[in-house]
């Protein structure tokens, strides 16, 4: 055991797949992105009417108006999935594979290009890290995995073909198929190449070849516009440099630095790392996307000189200790899904709750959107680019007990799911709204 060939399997290996069994037993935890609910029924929407979704069919206020299901392709395998196994249980084998197979690509090209085992393992220990907070369920996982697959195509002139045809892909499951564009983009600039110029424009061309066609375009356009929406969403803001998952991104800044002022990286590799870099800072939610795309390109630059030390470990032990972290994932990966109790309603909460309108917060939106819809419409949930800045702006308002007489009095709302510590909270308690259920992270109130 510990030979294939030339390969011998050490305790470098090891390393390499304990992260992974950490990331299993991340993404079985207790399921909370209300974001993947609501995709999921989209899917079986559509899957029941044939054609991709164009208008809003899930709020109060807004059914009926122009909304592209940008990650079609998405929804309607997540609304198979349920359809064919009855409910959710594959989300997090789903989360795993799609997060691993990201990891294992990206990790595969650093050590392409730095031929040192060490080194790799521990940019793997980085980029799981980073990765943790963004394995989820929602659409947007698929873009990591496609960003790092246009990033690993992009190493050789023999597989850069594949380029075109995975944006075309990428357009179907998420609007950040532009990133992968952007990306070719500096690629050809740092390699002074028109080809791939060429296959940057051939990718933004076939993007326009999908369910939406060129609305794929104006689905980017509403998006931009609904930036003053985004703001008020905690992963749209920029990060917070002392939170413990900033630590890998603030070392790979300081590897690239390092490595920069030793002229360990190239200069037209800078021309690729910067902007990533500086993208990365922008907003918490492009942390992980810039970590992709830089990791293979500034590890090169801190390998120790004089390369790697050949190992002498007992191929016993290194197979018996990769057994045992392998034994470790699958045992995280087979705990069953469990949906947060802080972040949906519990069901007594539900059981409090009637069939009319309902002010609730815009968590608990994409759970009602999956688990109510149409007996329910809602008032709110994360689609940013329906609902635009001027709506989220009122719904906070309306979160601090401001305007609530009128809005509740034009949508006939007599209930509401809130949190405890909303002002909202106690001013609905002292206008004799009567107080019907309250744990740590609900409370459910009903008008006089």
């Amino acid at each position: 055991m510990g030979r294939v060939g030339s390969f011998r399997l050490t305790v470098r290996h090891v390393f390499l797949v304990v992260p992974l069994a950490g990331l299993a037993w991340a993404v079985t935890g207790p399921f909370g992105d209300n974001s993947f609910l609501w995709h999921v029924r989209a899917g079986t929407v559509q899957l029941d009417r044939g054609r991709v979704l164009t208008t809003d069919p899930f709020s109060l206020e807004f059914v009926g108006a122009a909304w592209r299901a940008q990650s079609w392709l998405a929804d309607i395998t997540f609304g198979a999935l349920e359809r064919a196994t009855g409910g959710i249980g594959w989300v997090s084998l789903y989360m795993f594979v799609v997060a691993a197979a990201t990891i294992v690509l990206t990790l595969a090209l650093t050590h392409r290009r730095t031929m040192h085992l060490g080194a790799t393992a521990v940019a793997g220990i980085l980029l799981t890290w980073q990765a943790l907070p963004f394995a989820n369920a929602r659409p947007v996982v698929f873009s990591y995995l496609l960003l790092a697959a246009v990033t690993a195509g992009l190493s050789s002139e023999r597989t850069d073909w594949v380029i075109p045809p995975l944006i075309w892909l990428w357009a179907m499951v998420h609007g950040s198929f532009v990133m992968g564009i952007g990306l070719v983009v500096l690629e050809a600039i740092r390699r002074r190449s028109w080809r791939h110029l060429e296959l940057a424009a051939i990718g933004a061309v076939l993007a326009n070849l999908t369910a939406h066609g060129f609305g794929i375009w104006q689905i980017l356009l509403r998006f931009l516009e609904s930036r003053a929406a985004l703001e008020l969403i905690t992963e749209w803001m920029p990060p917070d440099y002392t939170h413990p998952f900033m630590a890998p991104y603030a070392i790979l800044i300081m590897a690239a630095i390092y490595a920069a002022a030793r002229g360990k990286v190239a200069k037209n590799d800078l021309v690729v790392i910067i902007p990533f870099l500086f993208f990365g800072m922008l907003a918490v939610r492009n942390l992980y996307p810039a970590m992709i795309v830089a990791l293979p390109y500034v590890a090169p630059g801190i390998v120790p000189a004089g390369g790697e030390q050949r190992r002498t470990d007992s191929p016993l032990v290194a197979g018996v200790a990769t057994a045992l972290v392998l034994v470790g994932a699958l045992i995280g990966l087979l705990r069953p899904v469990r949906l947060s109790e802080t972040d949906f309603p519990p069901q007594a909460a539900l059981a409090l709750i009637d069939a009319g309108p309902l002010f609730h917060g815009s968590g608990p939106g994409g759970y009602f959107i999956y688990a109510q819809w149409p007996r329910r419409s809602v008032v709110i949930d994360d689609r940013a680019e329906l609902y635009g800045a001027d709506h989220f702006a009122d719904y906070v308002d309306l979160t601090r007990g401001e305007g609530w007489r009128d809005e509740f009095a034009e949508l006939g709302i007599t209930q509401a799911l809130l949190e405890p510590d909303w002002p909202l909270t106690v001013v609905l308690a002292d206008a004799g709204w009567s107080e019907l259920y309250r744990d740590d992270s609900f409370v459910v109130l009903r008008a006089p």
